[in-house]
């Protein structure tokens, strides 16, 4: 719009030109030897611009003859960087979708026609990546460091290169020089970092953290939390030594500052603190950590402040510290284990039932175990809290990586990572954090089903050693449905067992099982000694066992026990070699 406008204004400009010319006439008279010129001023002005643009013209055309070899010249050369280009997007392409022979068909095509380019030889050394040759890549990378535009570029791909290779000490070298290059990118800075680190260089480490932190490759956070988890470890490294506590407390105090939660730098240094006499400013960080992540360890830190403190003096620190965080399951626990110890059995109980209740975990089994001992001295109570505890929910720990760990680590010990460990579930218990916890009554009775009862060498000790040799107690097997052919057969065996163990030992102690599979086996048993009576009735064959064998046997416990003890221990009865029967 604007040129349009601009065109009608120099049309009406040349209008009103020709037009004031018109309306004022002259002569232009040109004297030159002996010639003379004369014209009217108007005929002048048109010759005038039509000698200037003839002259325009002709010097166009004499400049295109002239470049005409160099114009055609550059025609073809553009035409084949064009194409070179083409290959170029078309290798790379091919080397993202994994076409191997496309993308060295491209690479060669390129090198053809555009030569030394920065991404023809990333596209060769890509595609020596893609096809395995080690050797050619890092040719290609090593060629890129000749040339200051691809320097940058071929660094990089050698600390791929030696990473792949597990060369560490090369990998660094690259990301080092990088960062020295003074083009220093992200990758070198992060790189170096997590190498360091890997290493356990802490001083190193500190230097590259604080050199990214400066390039603002890091957030302020993340360089915060970083540096006090190397703090932190610097202060582990120095355990055991020579003046360890005046060592460590410049690092660990700074730690805390720098992250607070931090539970392995805040449980250090109130141990550091507590030693060095200073338990006041030791609590004020236990407290302030316990705020922002309660673990156990800080806890028993926070208890332990004044050594020669009672069971009772304890609970009374435990208390004011869970009453920070009163909802939080670490503040419950350490409460409960803390109640436990100074004898509280009813604060102890309300607290640790209502958290079975919610969702058990072998912490809260444990304790519920060491309560019931403490308070009743209930150890059949006891072994049922126990055996809970193998099938309850999993506690959080020190987790990183798919590893777990008993104390916190600075790094993964699969990546190397930095401050990868962390207090939660492990990753294999989510998946079955649902998953419905057998009851204690249930636990128990599955165990009487499937396991066999022995009485211990103590216990028939007290028993006379005609009833010790036959006492016994027999599990449930499952149910075998014998077919009716051999049910005669296995029934008679059944009968001389009973006379053989009849003779030797009076009473029979079984244990005890529900009612339901009691009647269904009566019932089989009813069954198969009709079925050898009718078979013993065609045969012309009598009984001859004594009669005093058919009177059922009374039903004796060898050790009475409250309901709740699961009993002595059990074993399996060896089974016989043709069949295993259950005994009632």
């Amino acid at each position: 719009m604007i040129k349009t406008l601009i065109f009608f204004a120099v049309l009406l400009v040349i209008a009103f030109g020709g037009a004031w010319l018109a309306d004022r006439p002259g002569f232009i008279t040109v004297d030159w030897m002996d010639y003379r010129l004369e014209t009217s001023l108007m005929t002048g002005v048109v010759a005038s611009l039509a000698v200037i643009v003839a002259a325009i013209a002709l010097w166009i055309t004499v400049r295109s003859l002239w470049l005409s070899p160099k114009m055609v010249g550059g025609f073809f050369a553009a035409r084949r960087r064009d194409k070179g280009y083409k290959a170029l997007s078309t290798g790379m392409i091919a080397v993202g979708v994994g076409d191997l022979a496309l993308a060295q068909k491209q690479a060669t095509k390129a090198r053809k026609l555009i030569g030394q380019e920065p991404m023809t030889m990333m596209l060769e050394a890509q595609t020596a990546q893609l096809a395995g040759n080690v050797t050619k890549a890092r040719q290609s990378f090593e060629a890129m460091l000749d040339h200051d535009d691809t320097r940058a570029l071929g660094r990089r791909g050698l600390f791929i290169e030696a990473q792949r290779r597990g060369d560490a000490d090369e990998a660094m070298e690259m990301a080092q020089a990088a960062m020295d290059g003074g083009k220093s990118a992200g990758w070198a800075g992060s790189a170096l970092f997590d190498m360091q680190t890997a290493a356990e260089d802490w001083q190193g480490a500190l230097y590259t953290l604080s050199q990214n932190q400066a390039a603002k490759q890091v957030s302020k956070e993340d360089f915060r939390r970083k540096r006090a988890v190397i703090l932190t470890a610097q202060a582990q490294e120095l355990e055991g030594s020579e003046g360890a506590d005046q060592l460590q407390r410049p690092l660990l105090l700074e730690a805390v500052k720098l992250a607070p939660g931090l539970t392995a730098a805040a449980f250090l240094s109130a141990r550091v603190l507590k030693n060095l006499g200073e338990t006041r400013k030791a609590g004020k960080i236990l407290e302030a950590a316990w705020k922002l992540a309660p673990h156990g360890d800080l806890a028993e830190a926070y208890a332990d402040i004044k050594s020669d403190g009672t069971a009772l003096d304890r609970l009374k620190r435990i208390r004011s510290l869970t009453g920070l965080m009163p909802d939080d399951t670490e503040s419950k626990l350490a409460l409960a284990r803390a109640t436990v110890a100074a004898r509280e059995w009813s604060d102890a109980r309300a607290i640790l039932e209502s958290m079975a209740e919610a969702h058990l975990t072998p912490r809260i089994c444990m304790l519920m175990a060491e309560l019931e001992e403490g308070e009743n001295n209930d150890f059949g109570r006891v072994r049922q809290w126990l055996a809970r505890a193998v099938s309850a929910h999993r506690d959080p720990s020190w987790t990183a990586d798919g590893q777990v760990s008993d104390v916190w680590k600075p790094t993964s010990p699969v990546t190397g990572k930095l401050d990868a460990f962390e207090w939660k579930v492990p990753v294999t218990e989510l998946a079955n954090f649902d998953r419905p916890l057998i009851d204690g009554a249930e636990a128990e009775d599955k165990a009487a089903d499937e396991e066999v009862v022995l009485l211990s060498a103590s216990e028939t000790a007290s028993v006379p050693a005609a009833e010790a040799g036959a006492a016994e107690v027999v599990s449930k097997p499952d149910v075998e449905i014998l077919e009716p052919e051999k049910e005669a057969d296995a029934e008679p065996k059944t009968e001389q067992k009973s006379e053989a163990k009849s003779a030797d030992a009076e009473p029979i102690v079984v244990s005890q099982t529900e009612s339901d599979d009691k009647e269904l086996d009566l019932a089989k048993e009813e069954a198969a000694e009709e079925k050898a009576e009718e078979q013993s009735l065609d045969t012309g064959e009598t009984d001859k066992s004594d009669p005093e064998d058919d009177k059922p046997h009374e039903v004796e416990f060898a050790l009475p026990h409250a309901p709740d003890d699961p009993g002595p221990k059990k074993k399996e009865l060896p089974a016989s070699p043709e069949k295993r029967f259950r005994l009632f």
